[in-house]
C-alpha cells in the first residue's frame, strides 16, 4: 500500500533554522559570531547551510566585523552576540556603525522569560542603551512572531538611509518551534531620478561655474553612480571622495582625489555639487575657511535631513543620485561642457612638493607617510584601504590612493579609536567571500593603524588568523600615543602618560598563528610587502617610523590632512 504523502505534515522549523534560512536568502555568506553557547543551534544551522563564521574576540570586534562585511559587500552584515553584557561591550561599534549609517542586523540572545529577575535593576534587553542609537530595537515576543520581527529588522537596516537594527530574543527560542511562514527576501525600493527641471537647473548652475567640484561620501555608494561620476570627471570636474564616496572615480590627478588630501584647495571652488555627503565636522560645516563664503552648493541626496545642514543650498535635490547624475551627465554632453580642471592640481602643488620633501628627506629611514607611499606603489590597482589612529591615518592620506567602489573605510565620522581594526577584519572576509564566489584571487585589503590604536582591537589579530583572512595590517610604531606627545610637546614643552615603548608587534602576530616581521628601512618595508603579498592569510608588518615624525603634522599646515579644525593659512 502507498503511503499518501500529500497529508504528511512539514516538519517543525525551528527559530534557528528560520534565522539561518532568511540570513541565506538575503545573500549574504559570512556571518560574525562570539563564541557561545547560547547560539550554537543557529551556528550550527547556518554551518549546514554553508555560510562563513568569523569568530570575534570582543563584541565590538564581531558588530565592527559586520559593519566592515556590510561596508565592502553591500550586503546586510549580521552579527551574533548575548544581551546582557554584550551590548554593553558592543556599543562602541553599535554607535560607529550607526554614524556610518551601515545596513547591519545584530541578533542578541538573552535569558529565558523564567530566568529574568522581577527586581533586576535594569532590562535585560538593554532597549533602553541601544533604541537611542539605532534604526530599530526590539525583542521578539514569541516564537510564532520570529518571522515578522526579523524581517522588520532587515527592512529597518536597509530602507532609506541604512543604519544597524538590533533583534533581541530569549536564547531557549532557538531550539523552539515556529509557525513563521517563509517570506521573501527584503527588497528597497529607491527613489527616482531628480526631476527634468531640476536637472536643467544643475546643469545651469554648472555651466556658470568656472571652478565646479563635486563631494561625495558613503551615501554616493548606495547607488551604482560610479560610471555617471567618471563621465563628470571627465568633462573636467574634480570628484573629492571620503569614505564609501572614495573610489567611485578612480583617485587620479586632476580629477580625483581623496577629500582628506584635496580639502586644501576646496575654498578655490566656486561651485560644490555635494552628493550623498553631510556638511559635519570632517567638511568644515561646509563654510568657510573650507570652501569659499561666495561658493554656490547644490546638494543631491536620498534624505532630506543632509541637505542644508549647516550650510545654506541653492539647489535641493532629492533624489537617487545613480539616476539624476546619468542625466545631468547626457544633458551636459549635449551642450558640450567641459572645464578645465588644471586649476586643482595647481593648487595642490604646494602639498605635493611638501609630501614628497619630507619622503625624500628621509631617505631610507621611515616616517609614517612611507608606509602610504609605499602600498600605494607597490599594492595593485584593485586594493582595499582601512585606516585607524590619528597620525598613522592622516600621513597615510597623503600618499596613499584608491580605485575602486566599496574600497574605503575608517573610524569616522564617529571616530572612536581602534574601531577600524573590526571594520577591516569585516572587509577582507567579504572580500574573501567574493573571491570564492567570483573564483578569483581576493584583492589585498590593508589596515593602515598606529601602535596606540591596535591596541584597542590586538586579539582580533586571533580572530583574522582562525579565519584566514587576506588581510595585511601594518603598524605604524612610534612607541607613542604620537598625536598627544606631539600636542603636549609643543603645548606645554614637556609630556605626560603617552609612552607606549617599543612592543614587538610582529611577534605577538605571530604568536596569534599569523605572519609577522619589523622593519626599519624602506627597503626592507619593500621587501615585507612583497612578501605577505604573496602568502595567504593574514600578516603584519611593524614599521618602526622616527619617533619625531609625527611632530610635523602640527606644525606644518601643508601635512595636516586630518583636521579638527579649521585650516591654517586660508
Amino acid at each position: 500500500m502507498t503511503k499518501d504523502l500529500s497529508s504528511t505534515p512539514d516538519p517543525v522549523q525551528t527559530c534557528a533554522e528560520y534565522l539561518a534560512r532568511g540570513i541565506c536568502e538575503s545573500g549574504t555568506e559570512t556571518v560574525f559570531a562570539l563564541a557561545g553557547a547560547t547560539h550554537a543551534p543557529l551556528l550550527f544551522a547556518l554551518e549546514e547551510r554553508g555560510v562563513s563564521i568569523v569568530g570575534g574576540r570582543h563584541e565590538s570586534g564581531t558588530v565592527g566585523g559586520a559593519d566592515g562585511y556590510a561596508r565592502r559587500s553591500g550586503r546586510t552584515g549580521f552579527a551574533l552576540i548575548v544581551a546582557e553584557q554584550g551590548l554593553a561591550n558592543a556599543m562602541t561599534a553599535l554607535m560607529t556603525a550607526a554614524q556610518a549609517e551601515s545596513p547591519l542586523v545584530v541578533i542578541a540572545t538573552r535569558f529565558p522569560d523564567s530566568w529574568v529577575e522581577p527586581s533586576v535593576p535594569y532590562a535585560v534587553d538593554r532597549h533602553e542603551m541601544t533604541a537611542p542609537y539605532l534604526k530599530f530595537s526590539r525583542t521578539v515576543p514569541s516564537p510564532d512572531r520570529l518571522g515578522e520581527y526579523f524581517h522588520a529588522a532587515i527592512k529597518a537596516a536597509n530602507e532609506g538611509v541604512p543604519g544597524p537594527a538590533l533583534l533581541v530574543l530569549p536564547l531557549d527560542f532557538l531550539t523552539r518551534g515556529t509557525t513563521s511562514a517563509p517570506r521573501a527576501p527584503v527588497t528597497v525600493p529607491s527613489l527616482p531620478g531628480a526631476h527634468h527641471e531640476q536637472v536643467t537647473a544643475m546643469a545651469q548652475m554648472l555651466a556658470e561655474a568656472r571652478r565646479p567640484i563635486i563631494v561625495t561620501d558613503n551615501r554616493a555608494a548606495l547607488s551604482p553612480c560610479g560610471e555617471a561620476l567618471q563621465a563628470l570627471a571627465g568633462m573636467g570636474i574634480p570628484v573629492l571622495g571620503n569614505g564609501l564616496g572614495r573610489g567611485l572615480v578612480p583617485e587620479v590627478a586632476p580629477t580625483g582625489y581623496p577629500w582628506p588630501y584635496a580639502q586644501r584647495a576646496a575654498c578655490e571652488a566656486d561651485l560644490v555639487l555635494v552628493v550623498g555627503a553631510r556638511m559635519n565636522m570632517w567638511f568644515g560645516y561646509g563654510l568657510a575657511p573650507r570652501f569659499a563664503p561666495e561658493a554656490r552648493f547644490i546638494h543631491l541626496d536620498i534624505s532630506a535631513e543632509a541637505i542644508g545642514r549647516n550650510v545654506p543650498v541653492e539647489l535641493s535635490v532629492l533624489a537617487d543620485p545613480a539616476r539624476t547624475l546619468i542625466a545631468l551627465g547626457e544633458n551636459l554632453k549635449a551642450q558640450h561642457f567641459h572645464r578645465d580642471p588644471s586649476w586643482i592640481a595647481q593648487a595642490l602643488d604646494p602639498r605635493a612638493a611638501c609630501v614628497e620633501g619630507l619622503l625624500a628627506d628621509y631617505g631610507e629611514d621611515l616616517h609614517p607617510a612611507s608606509i602610504g607611499a609605499a602600498l600605494d606603489r607597490i599594492l595593485p590597482r584593485e586594493r582595499v584601504l582601512v585606516c585607524d589612529g590619528a597620525d598613522s591615518m592622516n600621513f597615510t592620506h597623503a600618499c596613499m590612493r584608491v580605485h575602486t567602489p566599496r574600497s574605503y573605510a575608517d573610524l569616522l565620522p564617529f571616530g572612536a579609536m581602534g574601531a577600524a581594526f573590526p571594520l577591516a577584519i569585516g572587509m577582507a572576509a567579504a572580500e574573501a567571500e567574493a573571491a570564492r564566489r567570483e573564483a578569483r584571487d581576493a584583492a589585498p585589503v590593508t589596515l593602515v593603524t598606529g601602535d596606540g590604536s591596535l591596541g584597542f582591537f590586538l586579539a582580533e589579530l586571533d580572530t583574522a588568523a582562525r579565519a584566514g583572512l587576506p588581510l595585511l595590517v601594518l603598524v605604524s610604531n612610534d612607541g607613542k600615543w604620537g598625536t598627544e606627545y606631539h600636542g603636549q610637546k609643543l603645548a606645554y614643552g614637556r609630556a605626560i602618560n603617552t609612552d607606549l615603548g617599543q612592543s614587538d608587534y610582529a611577534a605577538i602576530a605571530r604568536a596569534f598563528g599569523g605572519h609577522g616581521v619589523s622593519v626599519e628601512t624602506k627597503g626592507e618595508l619593500d621587501a615585507a610587502l612583497a612578501e605577505a603579498l604573496a602568502r595567504t592569510g593574514p600578516s603584519l608588518i611593524d614599521v618602526r617610523v622616527d619617533p619625531e615624525g609625527g611632530r610635523i603634522r602640527k606644525t606644518e599646515p601643508l601635512l595636516g590632512m586630518v583636521l579638527f579644525e579649521d585650516i591654517p593659512g586660508h
